[in-house]
C-alpha cells in the first residue's frame, strides 16, 4: 500500500493527515493520529502493545467502544463522509487529550489535525 501525506489545512506544527486505513496502537499512542480514507472504507486498529486499549467514539456522528487486548485488532467501516474523533478510554479522554486521533472520510477535511501545537506536541499517549 502506498502512503500519501497531506499537510493539515489549519493548525501549526508538523501535523499531517495520512491516507491509510491501518492504525497501530503502540506506546500508548495511535499511529498515525490523523488519517483520511474514502467513503465505505474499513479502518483497522492494531494493538501492538501488551496492554489493552480501546477504540472509542469521541464524536456524536458514530458509535464505537471496543476493548482491544494486546496483539488484537478491531475494525469499523465508515459509510458516510465526515470527521470522526477517536480516543482510548484507558489512556485518553473524549476531549481528545491523551491517546486520541481523528479520521476523515470522503470529502471531509480535518481542520485542526492533532499533534500540531505545543499543548499536544508529544503525539498523544497517557496524559
Amino acid at each position: 500500500m502506498s502512503t500519501v501525506f497531506v499537510t493539515g489545512c489549519a493548525g501549526g506544527g508538523d501535523s499531517a493527515v495520512e491516507a491509510t486505513t491501518d492504525v497501530t496502537m503502540v506506546d500508548e499512542q495511535f499511529d498515525p493520529r490523523n488519517i483520511h480514507a474514502d467513503t465505505d472504507s474499513t479502518v483497522t486498529w492494531i494493538n501492538e502493545d501488551e496492554t489493552r486499549h480501546t477504540v472509542t467514539a469521541a464524536s456524536d456522528n458514530w458509535e464505537k467502544d471496543s476493548e482491544i487486548a494486546g496483539g488484537a485488532v478491531t475494525t469499523h467501516t465508515f459509510e458516510e463522509s465526515g470527521v470522526y474523533d477517536v480516543y482510548c478510554a484507558v489512556h485518553g479522554d473524549a476531549d481528545l487529550s491523551g491517546m486520541s486521533m481523528k479520521v476523515s472520510i470522503g470529502d471531509a477535511t480535518i481542520e485542526n489535525p492533532l499533534g500540531g501545537d505545543d499543548s499536544d506536541a508529544d503525539g498523544g499517549g497517557y496524559y
